[in-house]
């Protein structure tokens, strides 16, 4: 009996030694992939048991730009599923709907305005990121921004500061800025939704479809599309003095073994290319990848 519980203990022991050594590693490669560039960068890695195995700068409030659409996405299915809204009402973009100053795939193919189902709007949001759906949907649901916010925090009880949404893309730059996540917060969300069951069957695979053919491809997506399947949203902002405010990505990434990890990098004020700033998010994902599958 003695025998049994100290092998039972040596396991553990053994368990435990293996993980740190692999958030060791991961947290080491990681440091050296980035040092050197001219950029403040986050990531967060959980693995499929929610351990938080990377956490550079994971505690530090990063601007969301189009990551906000998953969350938006996740608190519009999580009300269908509540009864109080439906994926086949009908939502009514006019004219002035698709307004010509941000960026807006169905204005640039539909520019007269068009009527969808709240099923393809919120695909279309996440799938091509559309800035105008947003701004529609985003004072189209009930409790807008406070309703979302409030959903967000009851699915994490973590701290209220660590995440924030109140503006649309109508909104001043400064204000639509200071919509802001931490990494680690990000991939906890990410694995609950995953882990957790929040939403129905339906609703999940609708919102996994929309991430998985999401714009963007070459962040988390770069150098594991080819490998295995994974779901993300991205979020990029424009160029002062040459300056890239954020360049984002979050995601599930699907391992060999049918297990899965959460990421989450956020790139702030960036003097690298877009090239330079999309790789590092690709070669993170990769590392994080190779490093899970051994």
């Amino acid at each position: 009996m003695k025998k049994a519980f100290m092998y039972f203990l040596l396991v553990i022991f053994m368990t435990s030694c293996r993980s740190t050594s692999v958030e060791t590693n991961l947290t080491n490669d990681i440091n050296k992939l980035i040092d050197g560039k001219k950029m403040d960068i986050g990531v967060s890695v959980r693995n499929n048991e929610g351990n938080e195995l990377v956490k550079i700068n994971n505690d530090k409030k990063y601007r969301l730009y189009s990551v906000s659409k998953y969350f938006l996405g996740l608190y519009i299915l999580h009300l269908v599923d509540q009864g109080k809204m439906n994926l086949n009402q009908q939502v009514v973009f006019s004219k002035e709907d698709l307004r010509p100053d941000t960026y807006s795939p169905l204005r640039d193919s539909i520019p007269q305005g068009t009527t969808m189902s709240l099923k393809q709007s919120v695909f279309f949001m996440l799938k091509r990121s559309d800035n105008n759906i947003f701004d529609k949907l985003a004072n189209h649901v009930p409790g807008s921004f406070d309703g979302l916010n409030t959903f967000i925090h009851e699915i994490h009880m973590g701290n209220p500061g660590d995440f924030s949404i109140m503006y649309d893309y109508t909104s001043p730059l400064k204000d639509f800025e200071s919509n802001r996540i931490t990494p680690g917060f990000a991939t906890k969300i990410l694995y609950q939704v995953e882990k957790k069951k929040i939403l129905s069957h339906e609703s999940f695979d609708l919102l996994k479809n929309g991430m998985e053919h999401s714009v963007t491809n070459t962040r988390i997506q770069g150098l594991i599309q080819n490998k295995t399947k994974s779901f993300h949203k991205s979020g990029t902002s424009g160029r002062d003095n040459g300056v890239l405010r954020a360049c984002n990505d979050i995601g599930i990434v699907n391992l060999q073994d049918g297990k899965s990890f959460s990421i989450a990098v956020f790139i702030s004020d960036s003097h690298e290319d877009n090239k330079t700033n999309d790789d590092v998010i690709a070669k993170i994902t990769d590392l994080v990848y190779s490093k899970l599958n051994k």
